[in-house]
């Protein structure tokens, strides 16, 4: 699959292909992102070639597995010993054995099943629980909807440029995928009686159909943050044996803060906290949604940090997906990369670009104004090396990228602060008891670096609580967690959103943050 991060505009340079045979000429958007040795050898970007004839085109493996079942186990998805994959997934503990409605259509036997799903902007997870609440198989794949745009932006324009009918089917087509991967799994000894999904607002409204036209523009309008239950044949098609199940869409709090959100508060800790104490909560993805505050009361915000944490703008990027560089040290003058899944490298995520962000900074090879050494300035840092023998950099406009999305997030944490000391009068100079970073992003990245790079400030380190794939936990603890369904209800009644656009000195604060912190 073809990544489209920029939906065709020419901007991003990620839908690199091969002409085999009938090469065209490169153009000057393609010689942005292609040497003169990978132009020679027939690299374009597929959406600037110009078809004139038959063509010969071979499609480079994106490295990216589409699906992956473990055996049956405890959810907890553990790293292995070098510490290279650390996605998580909620463990037997998290989860209850009842019905969120107190009961009913609860899974009354051994031969029942239910699906906990987490539909993000650039991958899709799932688990199949059993009716104690324990994992059956996992299942992950990559959202097939980045050929619109790796951003959610993107994907309401597109949907709006009268796209929409396409861009649902292809999520259901995904999502059907993902949940007859897991019913396999069953081998005939069971049925999948409910499922429940958990996503951004805009995922969601994309999923159901829904016009995008009023999420796009201010005042951003949903047509719906409710809860909603709907027959399985109302979204999806297939597999033929889970028609008769019910789905649950998760509530959500705004246009840019969806039922994702609402879940990770849930699931995260965030709302055990107790009496008297704050926290902040953080979901990095291809938006920066931010909480601050207690189970009281909370202030949030989307901070617009871009596509770059999950390696969308990143001119080898990829997301947190195998074979992806997620760790980069320089040591003895020489750059060591680990992969997610330590699999051939094939790309870099967000917390790799990071991590090669502070190793720079360390070694002197990048000032706080975010500049490269003279020697590297024109090529980037070479990290590793894919297969066939092509080049994983992370360049000079990446590192601009990177500077753009943490000054996003450190101001829009800047901001939260000052409005939860308005609102609540209670002093925050001290920051928050403890720090939630949740998604792939947060369970990939140190402290350290988020520290060292100026994402947060660096007395939050000791703080920090890496919680997972909070949003995934958050689905499974509806379905078998009868506190969950009031208590996401009641989440969404003590939080007050802040539009960091609205806020007069958003562009200061942003400006001031885009310097990295002097090493």
């Amino acid at each position: 699959m073809l990544e489209a991060a920029c939906n065709g505009r020419g901007t991003c340079g990620k839908c690199r292909v091969r002409l085999l045979q009938a090469k065209t000429p490169a153009t000057d958007d393609e010689r942005r992102f292609l040497s003169a040795e990978e132009t020679g050898q027939g690299y374009r970007l597929a959406c600037r070639v110009q078809i004139y004839g038959d063509m010969k085109v071979q499609v480079p493996d994106s490295g990216y597995a589409q699906i992956q079942v473990p055996d049956s186990g405890d959810m907890q998805k553990q790293a292995p010993d070098d510490g290279s994959a650390r996605m998580q997934v909620p463990d037997s503990s998290d989860t209850c054995k009842q019905e969120p409605d107190g009961g009913q259509n609860s899974l009354r036997e051994s031969t029942e099943y239910c699906i906990a799903a987490d539909l993000g902007s650039t991958t899709l997870a799932a688990v199949l629980l059993d009716a104690s609440g324990k994992s059956v198989a996992q299942a992950f794949s990559v959202n097939s909807q980045r050929a619109y745009g790796a951003d959610v932006i993107s994907r309401i324009q597109a949907s709006n440029e009268g796209k929409q009918k396409q861009l649902q089917e292809c999520i259901c087509r995904d999502m059907e995928q993902l949940f007859g991967t897991l019913f396999k799994a069953l081998d005939g000894s069971g049925r999948v009686t409910r499922i429940a999904i958990a996503a951004n607002t805009v995922m969601l409204h994309l999923l159901r159909g829904y016009s995008c036209e009023k999420l796009g523009q201010a005042p951003f309008e949903p047509v719906s943050l409710e809860l909603e239950s709907l027959d399985y044949a109302q979204l999806f098609a297939g597999p033929a044996p889970l028609l008769g199940c019910r789905v649950y869409l998760l509530p959500g709090m705004s246009a840019f803060l969806g039922a994702d959100i609402t879940a990770g508060l849930y699931s995260s800790g965030f709302w055990q906290m107790p009496e008297g104490e704050t926290a902040f909560f953080a979901d990095l993805g291809t938006n920066g949604e931010l909480v601050y505050g207690s189970r009281d009361g909370f202030v949030s915000a989307s901070a617009p940090a871009g596509p770059a944490f999950e390696g969308g703008s990143l001119s080898c990027g990829m997301p947190g997906m195998p074979g992806a560089v997620s760790n980069v040290s320089y040591l003895y003058h020489r750059v060591r990369v680990q992969t997610v899944g330590q699999k051939k490298p094939c790309g870099i995520c967000g917390t790799g670009a990071l991590e090669a962000v502070s190793a720079l900074l360390k070694e002197g090879l990048l000032n706080a104004e975010g500049l490269l050494a003279p020697e590297l300035s024109a090529s980037g840092m070479l990290l590793a090396k894919r297969e066939d023998g092509t080049a994983i950099r992370l360049t000079q406009a990446d590192i601009r990228e990177i500077q753009m999305a943490k000054a996003a997030v450190r101001a829009g944490i800047e901001i939260l602060q000052r409005k939860y000391r308005e609102i609540s009068g209670r002093p925050v100079s001290e920051g928050p008891q403890r720090v939630y970073l949740a998604g792939g992003f947060g369970y990939y990245l140190s402290a350290q670096t988020a520290a060292a790079i100026g994402l947060f400030p660096p007395e939050w380190t000791d703080r920090v609580i890496s919680c997972g794939n909070t949003s995934l936990k958050g689905a499974a603890a509806f379905l078998t967690d009868p506190a969950c369904a009031g208590e996401l209800e009641r989440i969404r009644a003590r939080g007050r959103n802040i539009w960091l656009e609205n806020e007069p000195d958003f562009p200061d604060i942003y400006v001031q943050n885009m310097r990295f912190s002097d090493m």
